[in-house]
């Protein structure tokens, strides 16, 4: 059922579902096509109260200046050099067609049904909730729909939903207690359940214990999906990792000895193609940090093309103290661990240690062609070894991206909890070296946001949580800092973001923010957080979609904007740093993804 903020229906018609895009233009460091369906106009029908509100991606195998001819009920409309278009006055159950303009080929359909004229739309995705459960220790738990990913499962040129569902009782690393098990489901857009994982007593819940990548690994045209498993855990066909009977949780509910896995699973099926032991072991829990179970298992992943062909699983343990990444590389069936960086080794010593943030992001900083691990105030190179650390330390915001334009290449904005040096800083992604900071606040600076969200001053604008004021590109104060820092996304038709926080999105005023969008009906994740499921360019031009779970987890919501653009250019997902941001969105304390180019 399609349904509007208000509760009224109306028509949200997607072709061919979610669309993978096609192959990008050189311009962008484009997805290898081996991981990628062919391309896919993803065109969309929004009912609006002028007419119908249609949108669609421009590929990056378009001609430069390429304009669309617009159908409706097989008549020509229009050609225009867009990637949207508002048929006026046009009845609620047109049919549309959308081709470059001249061309002759199969063209790809949607269809708007009847609606009421209203503007903002989504489509709710039926999800079917898990049955809650008891603890050990007497305490009922229940069932909410927590963070989500999108890959191409059955290799139908379309995405599919991965979600994970959280335990009403999950927990911080820093609490005890016992959980309820986590569950991963998949879902095509008509609700139809293609599988659920059940991970088990011995994965404990929380958002630093379970981080879920969906990509295509093998190149076969069908997305994998990778994560920690252990013994108990219950693969999508139904059978068990290691022992079914084996428990390991403690008295305090934590999880400190057992074996611990990685596993591939088909994400057609669910079912387990490859597991190997996960790297590094726990080994003493106390040489991370503590000794009661919190700082050794904070996890990190990712997915990146560290080898520039094809793309690795990132897995990563500890960043308080010990910091450990790994890639894997997922071929022919196997699980094979392609190099180790170890800030415990000593080709890297101890200056290596403590830098990692609550989240990684991956980028090509060098432009070499590969994929560097961006680890908060440290990045690793493509190799494994170690390419710079600046020694700022561990902190809980982090964004990665072409953040200073009239700058070559990218750059780092990092909020710290260090209360000696500076509170937030910009830096060189390829270097590590400071461009700009903050003064110390003398405090944990816990929230930090940069990004292009103010066309009076060029290129991204940064902000923190302890810090007054908004910052341009050289760190100086330009004006009132924004209403939250959270999410941004590219919501209406300029080219600056919007805020994302809670279950609404902003638009950034120098003396107000204005509300685009409040959703009624719906959650977010993560407590004070305040997370989407997922926000990725999904559906449509290039302008971003936002997941939410309906407030009864019956549903995921997802939100597209029906504003009009001027702005044309390839989907955002043929971007490979997006792609990559997309799926390593989930881990720990979630952040919006970044593009490899700046928009503004």
């Amino acid at each position: 059922m399609f349904k509007l903020l208000t509760g009224v229906t109306t028509a949200l018609t997607v072709a061919a579902a979610l669309a993978v895009p096609g192959p990008a233009a050189s311009a962008d460091k484009s997805v290898d096509q081996a991981t990628i369906a062919d391309s896919n106009r993803a065109l969309i029908s929004l009912r609006t109260p002028t007419g119908n509100f249609l949108s669609w991606r421009l590929l990056g195998s378009d001609r430069a200046g390429a304009g669309f001819d617009v159908y409706r009920d097989g008549t020509r409309l229009t050609t225009t050099l867009a990637t949207n278009f508002t048929d006026t006055g046009a009845p609620p159950g047109a049919t549309y067609t959308v081709r470059p303009a001249g061309a002759a080929a199969t063209t790809l359909a949607a269809t708007s049904g009847a609606a009421v004229a209203l503007a903002a739309a989504y489509q709710d995705v039926p999800i079917q909730v898990p049955a809650g459960g008891t603890t050990p220790d007497g305490v009922a738990y229940t069932y909410s729909a927590n963070d989500a990913s999108v890959g191409d499962l059955d290799g139908d040129g379309s995405y599919e939903i991965v979600l994970k569902w959280d335990p009403s009782n999950a927990k911080d690393n820093s609490q005890s207690g016992y959980t309820g098990p986590v569950y991963i489901d998949a879902y095509k857009l008509n609700g139809t359940r293609l599988w659920r994982i059940n991970l088990g007593r011995n994965i404990r819940a929380g958002a630093h214990y379970t981080q879920f990548q969906v990509f295509d690994y093998d190149g076969d045209g069908k997305a994998e999906v990778a994560m920690k498993t252990a013994d108990g855990t219950v693969d999508g066909g139904g059978t068990v990792i290691g022992s079914s009977s084996a428990d390991y949780r403690n008295s305090s509910g934590y999880i400190l000895s057992g074996p611990e896995f990685l596993t591939v699973f088909n994400g057609q099926t669910g079912r387990a193609m490859a597991t190997a032991d996960y790297v590094p072991a726990r080994g003493t829990v106390s040489s991370w940090g503590d000794s009661y179970g919190n700082r050794v298992d904070r996890f990190l992943a990712g997915t990146a093309y560290v080898t520039g062909s094809y793309p690795s699983i990132i897995m990563a343990r500890g960043y308080y103290t010990r910091s450990v990444i790994v890639a894997w590389d997922f071929r022919n069936g196997a699980l094979t661990r392609r190099w180790t960086f170890d800030s415990n080794s000593s080709t890297n010593g101890s200056a290596w240690a403590g830098q990692g943030n609550h989240q990684l992001s991956v980028a090509d900083v060098d432009s070499d062609g590969k994929d560097e691990i961006m680890y908060g105030a440290m990045a690793v190179d493509d190799n494994g070894y170690g390419l710079w650390t600046n020694g700022q330390g561990h902190g809980d915001a982090y964004h990665v991206g072409d953040l200073i334009p009239s700058r070559a290449g990218l750059e780092v904005f990092k909020v710290d909890e260090s209360t000696t040096k500076p509170a937030a800083w910009m830096a060189d992604a390829r270097t590590g070296s400071i461009i700009w900071s903050n003064a110390s606040c003398g405090c944990d600076n816990g929230r930090g946001v940069s990004a292009d969200v103010y066309a009076g001053s060029p290129g991204a604008e940064s902000w923190s949580s302890a810090v007054s004021g908004i910052y341009n590109t050289s760190g100086q104060n330009i004006g009132r800092k924004p209403s939250s820092a959270n999410f941004v996304i590219w919501w209406d038709g300029d080219a600056q973001r919007e805020l994302l926080d809670g279950t609404h999105i902003d638009k950034y005023g120098t003396s107000a923010d204005t509300r685009l969008l409040t959703a009624e009906g719906v959650h977010s994740n993560n407590g004070t957080k305040a997370t989407p499921s997922l926000q990725a360019d999904i559906l449509g031009d290039w302008r971003e979609e936002v997941i939410w779970p309906t407030t009864n987890n019956t549903a995921l919501r997802i939100y597209s904007t029906t504003t009009a653009t001027s702005i044309s250019r390839p989907s955002l997902m043929q971007d490979r740093m997006y792609r990559e941001a997309v799926a390593w969105q989930n881990t720990a304390y979630n952040q919006p993804p970044h593009p490899s180019f700046a928009i503004g």
